[in-house]
């Protein structure tokens, strides 16, 4: 993939981008926490054969800068519409991995005529769950970890919530690098923002008026229940076995013919 640069937000904000392929339908790749753009590689390649495809870096990952100080799901969520409008998109549908799911969240709130769709990525799991007393204690011990040694605590958290048995080395490795290479402050500060905003997703599902589809894994249930409860315009979960938190590039051709089935779908 070649890479390519514009400048939005009255230049406050440069975004990375890799763009293939025409059509009359465009497919907007968002990646998730301290990654970018190119986990979506083999998306772009593939779907780039009967769509406009883009997969940007997040401004403060991979090559994309901000000049700002709040990291925030509604800041990214701006970037993403300002992107969709400097570059003319048109029908695009959001594909949100991880965090982007709120990023996706947030844009499509919006009701920007120019998005048709969005799919998440092993995203809006636990809507409804309620965590045990022990839980919320494991993660409030854990940021203060993340903030003091970001460098350390990022990659065992990969290695404790994000893979499944069969991922393979190679894509523990290059997360785990990821992670470690990623810039501490905007790392910590994104995570936090994401909790914060992710408190209230049930309440923004109730005003979202896309349907929900979603590609998650299997490596922690999706709580169904909670979408029926939430999701005003109905959802649609397809599940990818036996992978980690990035079914993309840990299975990409089975992935890859999901994405397709929901892109009929919306049609």
């Amino acid at each position: 993939m070649t890479a390519k640069q514009i400048t939005i937000r009255n230049n406050q904000v440069e975004i990375n981008y890799f763009q293939q392929g025409q059509g009359n339908t465009t497919l907007l790749f968002l990646h998730g926490w301290c990654i970018d753009g190119t986990y979506w590689e083999n998306q772009v390649e593939c779907f780039s054969e009967n769509y406009n495809v883009y997969a940007i870096d997040l401004p403060g990952f991979g090559k994309s800068k901000a000049v700002r100080t709040h990291w925030t799901i509604e800041e990214y969520a701006d970037d993403v519409a300002a992107f969709i409008d400097a570059m003319n998109l048109k029908n695009v549908v959001i594909i949100g991995h991880s965090m982007a799911g709120e990023i996706m969240l947030q844009t499509a709130l919006s009701n920007n005529p120019k998005i048709v769709g969005i799919v998440g990525v092993d995203n809006f799991k636990l809507i409804d769950v309620v965590f045990t007393p022990e839980q919320i204690k494991q993660m409030n011990d854990f940021f203060p970890l993340l903030e003091n040694d970001f460098k350390n605590s990022a990659p065992a958290y990969a290695d404790m919530m994000l893979f499944h048995p069969s991922t393979s080395k190679e894509v523990k490795d290059r997360v785990k690098t990821d992670f470690a290479n990623s810039d501490s402050v905007i790392g910590y500060n994104t995570i936090i923002t994401q909790m914060q905003y992710s408190s209230a997703d049930a309440q923004r599902l109730e005003q979202l008026n896309y349907k929900l589809y979603l590609i998650n894994s299997d490596s922690f249930p999706t709580n169904e229940t909670g979408l029926k409860n939430h999701c005003k315009n109905s959802f649609q979960v397809e599940t990818i076995n036996a992978t980690g938190h990035y079914p993309m590039i840990e299975k990409p051709a089975e992935f890859n013919l999901i994405l397709e089935k929901v892109l009929t779908n919306m049609k």
